[in-house]
């Protein structure tokens, strides 16, 4: 899988909050969604930084409950890339790399209903809302 560019507040996150860069993306979404509840461009320098630390905080009061999201999400989108794949191969007709690409997304499937089965447990487990 080729890896995405880094966002343009990383380095501001990494520097606030001295978290490890694997865990960055996941604070920037924990910014967006869970501090400020918005877009991020319209924070000054110094809110960002806040912003940040009130999400690494957040996230170091659950780690579990967040990792889980973020593997639901990955495994959601492989799933997505997968079927696609599915899609123009079946058309192709090529029923080789068919057969091999409906395994695949049958155990995608199947990560996919296990991550999202997990998360109301672990939301449970840590007694969030």
């Amino acid at each position: 899988m080729q890896r995405q560019k880094a966002s343009p507040y990383a380095s501001l996150i990494a520097a606030a909050t001295g978290a490890p860069e694997r865990r960055l993306a996941l604070l920037e979404n924990l910014m967006r969604d869970e501090i400020f509840h918005s877009t991020l461009d319209w924070q000054s320098a110094e809110e960002l930084a806040a912003g940040a630390r009130r999400a690494h905080d957040l996230y170091r009061s659950t780690p579990a409950y967040y990792e889980g999201l973020l593997i639901l999400q990955r495994s959601e989108f492989r799933l997505a890339q997968l079927e696609g794949r599915l899609r123009e191969v079946s058309e192709s007709g090529d029923t080789g790399k068919t057969a091999d690409l409906e395994t695949r997304v049958q155990l995608a499937r199947e990560s996919v209903r296990i991550a999202r089965e997990a998360i109301p447990r672990l939301a449970a487990f840590h007694e969030l809302p």
